[in-house]
Parts: structure tokens; sequence; C-alpha cells
């Protein structure tokens, strides 16, 4: 049974100019049938420079999971591939472009990145379009799935909202059993990962999944106040000054 842990803090540089948080996440257990049961984890950073960013990941993250859910109670699930990713993709536009026109906005007032995972017992689906990344465990073994995606120049990346948005998608579909996850932003990438290794950065998640491996799913809820403190925590923000979300998951024990 899947046990999971989530947190979405403002970043200190938009404490300093009074701006919300602009990140956004979902994480859930969606129960189809006694026997078919799949971990959902989403998450979201809006653009800096968008000026609805805030809502922008968040709808990004609602509409996502709605499509996801629907897909898996209609049964496409049993036949992933990229097409439905891409039409999960295509929800999310339609929203923020209905949602820009009825604010006589642009779909760009809404940009944002967004990672993705439905895991099933026997195979998981991972995507992607923007930075952050996934790290996706195999028992003993983490492995990012898709290193975070950079634009064209220095600290820019994609977004739900390019017009090109589905040519920057990224798509696994894998049979592993994958045991444990974990989904982040790009406001903590740096302390996460390795960059000149291209791999996770095992000091940095070993503890939270140590204590989480050992909760019952009932009592997981009660965690997210701690993570959320640890993501504001001064060790935490003396090196990065971004917004930050985290979710953690795991059916280890």
């Amino acid at each position: 049974m899947w046990k999971f842990v989530s947190a979405s803090t403002v970043g200190a540089a938009h404490l300093d100019i009074n701006l919300p948080c602009q990140d956004a996440c979902r994480a859930d257990v969606i129960k189809i049938s006694a026997e078919s049961e799949y971990l959902l984890c989403l998450a979201a950073d809006g653009a800096g420079s968008a000026k609805e960013a805030e809502i922008g990941a968040k709808l990004a993250c609602e509409t996502a999971g709605t499509s996801i859910m629907a897909s898996l109670a209609g049964g496409r699930a049993l036949i992933w591939d990229k097409f439905i990713v891409e039409a999960w993709i295509n929800d999310i536009r339609r929203v923020l472009t209905e949602t820009a026109a009825a604010n006589s906005l642009t779909m760009r007032d809404f940009a944002c990145t967004l990672l993705g995972a439905v895991i099933a017992p026997d195979k998981a689906i991972f995507f992607q379009i923007g930075d952050g990344a996934i790290v996706a465990g195999v028992g003993d073994v983490q492995g990012v799935v898709f290193w975070p995606a950079s634009g064209l120049y220095a600290n820019m990346t994609y977004f739900v909202t390019d017009d090109y948005a589905l040519q920057n998608l990224q798509v696994l579909i894998t049979d592993h059993q994958i045991d444990e996850i974990a989904l982040f932003t790009d406001g903590i990438q740096r302390l996460a990962l390795l960059f000149e290794q291209y791999s996770p950065y095992p000091p940095f998640f070993a503890p939270m999944f140590k204590v989480l491996r050992q909760q019952t799913p009932g009592n997981c809820e009660t965690l997210n106040a701690r993570l959320a403190e640890f993501l504001q925590s001064p060790a935490i923000n003396s090196r990065t000054d971004d917004d930050k979300t985290l979710i953690l998951a795991t059916r280890r024990t």
C-alpha cells in the first residue's frame, strides 16, 4: 500500500517582494476496484515572469488529475502510450486557454512546468515538460527519470503553455515495479541531484524515505507539515531562494 507526503512552500525571494508560492502539487491513491490501485503524483512550477503563474500551476495539477482519473475510470490506462499523455496535456491547455480568454489574458500569463507520474502495481507512466525532476526507485536502486529540461538560454525552460509544448513533452512507460518515487520542482533540484553524475543525491532522500517507510498510510498526512517545515528551514533556504515543491511516496516498509 502506498504512503506519501507532499508540500509546496514559498521561496525567500518571493517573500522579499510579497509574492505567493507559485508552485502546486497533488498526490493521491486512486482505487478503481479492489484489485486496481494507482498512485497519482503531479507537480507544477509557475513561471516567475507569468502574470498568473500561481493560478496556472494550480489549474495544471487540477486539470491533469481530473483527466487522468477519467482515463483510469474508462479503462484507457490499459493501453497507456504517449498519445494518452498528450490528451492530458491538451486538456490542460484547453482549460488555460478558456481561463485566459475569460479574463482577457494570454496563455503565456499562466505559464508553468509540469511533472507527473501514474503508477500501477505492474507498470508506470512518467511525463514531464520543463525543469524539476522525477526520481524513481526499484528496490534499492534510484534513478532520475528525465533530466531537468532547459531552454535555449540559461535559466530558461519549457512550459505547458508553449506553442510547441507537445514537442517538449517527455514520456516514459515502464513495466518495472516502482517502489518509491520523488517529484520536485526546480527550487530544490540543485540539492536533490548530482549534476556531474546525472543522478540523485542519496543523502538528500534517504532520511525522508526512512521516516516515510515507517509510517502507516493513515498517519502520513501529519508528515505534510513537517515536510513543509523542512523545506522552509534555514538549511534549505540558505541554498535556494525559489519556491519548493516535493512529493515523496513509497510502498516499502
